[in-house]
């Protein structure tokens, strides 16, 4: 009776042990990096959200935003201000917070929502482990927490990083469900029910994603055009999967999207209108992404957005760049087109090489063109950039350089995130700061500190009536900071009747503003104004470029304190009363 057959010596169940061992503590500190790295992108994200004002933009949403929350009314403006879903998910922050009322609401929890969606979009790549490679995963998700362009806009109140956010959703959606699919078709018993659930609820989730990219912003039509063809060319298998399964995965794609587009739009019921508007904008949109119409301040030339991302650099300011993202980015693409990742990783790398290289070459294409645009083809770069920092260590040869490759991709990121901590936490509205853009300067702490020390001295306090007078209404972001005075009025020249106790104006409607006070007024019904200066003298300025002036009444002048810059004490001869009539 022949013997058994012994187990070969490394098959042994003591070094089967070991080996499962080894592998389970490889998974356990994986994920614990993993968790140190989302946690790392925390904190640059949450801390002292408030420090920086409000960008016009910022302030129209803030103030779109109190509307909801005090009368809840939201319409979808198919012209401007891009999708609901900011106005809408900033509600349950509102309420956790208990703010009931736009006076109450403040810029740290307005800019809580992006910088939410910031840390899950780093938090997120490790649903794809599988798919981009563990290495790579890593590596992209230090870069995304250490970017920063991804830090700063992460800490802005406008829909760009939730538009990212929902397409790394849809991007992870569509690469798990193609894993399913090809798992399912290369089982010997074909998929089983299990295999079928997954393989739906990630159709599923892919319409939640494409749905809210919709409902975010309507530059989420190149992203999804991106992703159809990187699709199609990059993920491998997906023609052979079968036209009859393609068109079932649309029929639960398209509706769940539609679905969730639809119940945005339309402010929950509230507007049916919205929905119809949600794809009609895009004949608006169209014009506006090649540059016609008003928007011709924002059209630049193809290679303005790597310049801001990979070398900028204003007057003797410091050097700001991500050339290393690109660098790496590059090397990424190289390592997809030669194959040289791991097999099993190919199909999604390819599908990401593809989309990214859309993705750049479009928005590099539209004239149209603001910082925070580039957000969505840069995130592209930055996984392929873990991919190509995971290829470096892997083939270098020997131990201690794969070390050395090792710390000096750790010294990249390093030194990318001492400049997202200078970007938000320094040069914040610095126009020297790349991510900087027709920001709102610091005065307006000032200007605001003024206008409530007037209200003070005035019997009707924040009731007091005042008028911002400035060409163009070009007056933003000062309604959200005076959104707590009662009687406002916004205008583009100087209105009938009689003037407000306090004007706020620009040097270029003083002219109309003369005549509006010291002419059209009614004999006995004139009155004299002061102007209040910056402690330094000169204008303040609402952004660069864009100089404020500030005029109170006499009376309410004289009741003022005398703070350092005010001038005189009340004196009607001083230098600043006298250029006056």
């Amino acid at each position: 009776m022949p013997e058994p057959a012994k187990p070969p010596m490394n098959d042994s169940p003591l070094r089967r042990t070991e080996g499962g061992g080894r592998a389970a503590l490889r998974s356990i500190g994986g994920f614990l990096l993993a968790v140190g790295i989302v946690i790392g992108a925390a904190v640059p994200r949450l801390a002292d959200r408030g420090n920086r004002p409000m960008h016009c933009d910022e302030a129209v949403h803030g103030i779109k935003f109190g509307k909801l929350l005090e009368d809840d009314d939201y319409v979808y403006d198919p012209h401007e201000y891009h999708g609901p879903s900011l106005n809408f998910l900033t509600l349950p922050i509102a309420r956790i917070a208990s703010t009931s009322k736009r006076t109450e609401v403040t810029e740290s929890e307005l800019r809580l929502l992006p910088a939410i969606f910031g840390i899950a979009l780093v938090g997120s790549l490790w649903l794809v482990r599988d798919e981009l490679g563990r290495g790579a995963t890593r590596w992209a998700a230090l870069l995304t927490a250490v970017s920063p362009a991804m830090v700063y806009y992460s800490r802005y109140y406008i829909q760009e990083m939730l538009l990212v956010g929902f397409t790394l959703g849809a991007i992870v959606a569509l690469c798990r469900w193609h894993r399913e699919v090809v798992a399912g078709r290369g089982a010997e018993r074909g998929p089983t029910g299990a295999s079928r659930l997954r393989t739906v609820w990630w159709l599923v989730v892919l319409g939640l994603a494409v749905g809210m990219m919709h409902a975010t912003k309507e530059t989420c039509a190149i992203a999804i055009v991106s992703m159809v063809v990187a699709g199609a060319f990059g993920l491998a298998g997906v023609w052979r999967i079968g036209a009859k399964r393609l068109l079932g995965a649309a029929f639960v794609v398209l509706p769940v999207a539609a679905g969730i587009s639809a119940l945005f739009f339309s402010s929950f019921f509230d507007n049916p209108r919205g929905v119809l508007d949600s794809y009609t904008t895009y004949f608006h949109y169209l014009g506006r992404a090649s540059g016609d119409g008003s928007v011709g301040r924002h059209v630049y030339p193809p290679d303005y957005y790597f310049r801001i991302l990979f070398w900028w650099r204003r007057g003797d300011g410091p050097v700001w760049s991500e050339a290393s993202v690109a660098l790496l980015a590059l090397a990424g693409l190289a390592a997809v087109v030669r194959r040289k990742v791991e097999p099993s990783t190919l199909p999604a790398l390819r599908f990401v090489a593809i989309y990214t290289l859309l993705m750049t070459a479009v928005y590099a294409a539209l004239p149209y063109k603001t910082p925070w645009c580039a957000l969505g083809f840069f995130h592209g770069m930055i996984l392929l950039a873990g991919v190509g920092a995971a290829a470096l260590v892997r083939f270098m040869p020997g131990g201690a350089l794969k070390a050395l490759a090792t710390v000096a991709l750790l010294g990249a990121a390093g030194h990318l995130s001492w400049q997202a901590w200078r970007a938000s936490f320094v040069d914040y509205a610095d126009a020297g700061n790349p991510y900087v853009y027709s920001h709102t300067t610091t005065d307006v702490f000032e200007v605001v500190e003024r206008v409530e020390q007037m209200a003070a001295c005035h019997p009707d306090g924040r009731a007091m009536h005042v008028q911002v007078i400035c060409p163009d209404h070009d007056y933003w972001p000062l309604p959200w900071y005076l959104r707590g005075f009662g009687r406002v009025g916004w205008y583009d020249r100087p209105p009938a009747g009689p003037p407000a106790p306090l004007i706020v104006t620009q040097p270029d409607s003083e002219p109309a503003l003369l005549d509006y006070l010291y002419v059209k007024q009614p004999p006995g019904q004139r009155h004299l104004y002061v102007p209040v200066a910056p402690d330094a003298g000169g204008d303040w300025l609402l952004r660069p470029h864009v100089p404020l002036r500030v005029y109170v009444r006499l009376d309410v002048f004289e009741d003022l304190p005398a703070p350092k810059g005010l001038p005189g004490d009340g004196d009607a001869t001083s230098e600043s009363v006298r250029q006056w009539p």
